[in-house]
């Protein structure tokens, strides 16, 4: 780990891998509250096949990411993406929603195993001063494989059947299993401290809880899995409904959100590292305008101007993500790398779990709209009140 050539090596393994594994999941993503709608899901157990999800991650995030501190972050990521498989295939063979929430919960064990740990292991060999550079180049696959994943399940569900792009997302699991086994090298990747000492999982997460910076962190990741899971439960149902999209369609704009994100992710990078005591700002302006975009999609009523405000909606969340994912990488040296990404992903998964609960209570009572409206009040809360605590970042 200490040459550039094994830092490349390592970091081109890790980067095609999550690739592929996050490809595989974002192909079902256009299509599993169809799914779920032909099994008799109703609008609050749609919401809750996908806070299960976000539950496990929720609940196994700090005690994974914290064991991967001290022993190292292969075995997880290995361990993680066999179960994707199983779990891909386990979905075919459901016949209710309610073994689609149980999958779903189980779920988000496996995926905590991956990307959580992955961003850990790049943040280990990350060079001091380039947090914003290389964490948001290596979320690019992250993103990447996600953006191109909606637009393919959407035409496997249109083209096949439903069931294709489950079995789509177990293949591109066994690639990423291939890569991650045979490529990534096996690390014991220990948070360094002056005392050589660790402290506990709950004193190391109280840690993280209290640093101002982190605090700031936590609540914009809270808000932003709050409105963007309600949105990834409904807009399907809103653009097939309202806007007579067709599955295919809906992948596009799906896509047309994550590809302009991946798109914009390394340049917000790359100015997040120049102009570090405008983090806070960056944090602003994307969160605020993303969070709009929840008030005009709903008033949309074709293909175009949905793609268009997903694209923005994806563009601004990329110029916010890329300063909370540099002001992370460097709080994660203080407090550990695994510990620091267990917390960012229970505090989004806390998000998404309350998230579409409510937006299918909402849906259920009153309609998708208005869900919409209430997820964007939401972001708006969050961001700002991120910033309050990021405003005085130290440089």
């Amino acid at each position: 780990m200490n040459t550039k050539s094994q830092y490349r090596g390592t970091f081109i393994s890790l980067f095609i891998a999550t690739a592929a594994a996050m490809l595989g999941i974002g192909i079902i993503e256009p299509i599993m509250p169809l799914y779920a709608k032909n099994m008799g899901a109703s609008g609050i157990m749609l919401g809750l096949i996908f806070s299960g999800f976000a539950v496990s991650r929720m609940l196994f995030a700090p005690w994974i990411g914290r064991i991967s501190d001290k022993q190292g972050r292969k075995k997880f990521l290995v361990c993680g993406i066999f179960l994707l498989i199983i779990f891909s295939v386990l979905y075919v063979v459901a016949q209710t929603p309610l073994a689609l929430i149980c999958i779903r919960t189980a779920q988000g064990l496996a995926s905590v195993m991956i990307t959580p740990i992955a961003q850990a292991y790049v943040g280990d060999i990350t060079p001091v001063g380039k947090e914003g550079r290389y964490m948001n180049l290596f979320f690019v696959s992250y993103i990447g494989g996600t953006a191109i994943g909606p637009v393919v399940g959407g035409v496997l569900s249109d083209k096949i059947s439903l069931e294709a792009p489950f079995y789509a997302m177990a293949a591109m699991a066994f690639v990423a299993l291939l890569l991650v086994f045979w490529l990534v090298p096996r690390t014991t990747t220990e948070n360094k401290r002056s005392s050589g000492k660790q402290p506990s999982l709950f004193k190391g997460f109280k840690n993280v809880i209290r640093d101002r910076n982190m605090k700031g962190i936590l609540i914009y990741l809270w808000s932003r899995g709050f409105y963007r899971w309600g949105f990834n439960s409904f807009f399907p149902i809103l653009a097939t409904r309202f806007a007579h999209l067709s599955k295919t369609q809906v992948g596009l704009a799906l896509s047309a959100y994550m590809l302009a994100g991946a798109i914009l992710q390394y340049p917000s990078g790359v100015y997040a590292d120049k102009y570090v005591k405008y983090r806070g700002e960056f944090i602003l302006i994307g969160g605020l305008l993303s969070a709009i975009c929840m008030f005009v999609i709903p008033s949309l009523n074709n293909v175009y101007g949905m793609i268009a405000f997903t694209l923005i909606m994806g563009l601004t969340s990329a110029f916010s993500r890329a300063s909370t994912i540099a002001i992370r990488t460097e709080r994660g040296r203080v407090h550990g790398m695994g510990t620091v990404a267990g917390a960012s992903t229970t505090s989004i998964s806390l998000g998404q779990v309350v998230g579409p609960i409510l937006f299918g209570v909402i849906v259920s009572y009153f309609n998708i709209p208005i869900a919409f409206y209430f997820g964007g009040i939401i972001g708006i809360f969050g961001t700002i009140m991120a910033f309050w605590y990021i405003r005085k970042l130290k440089v």
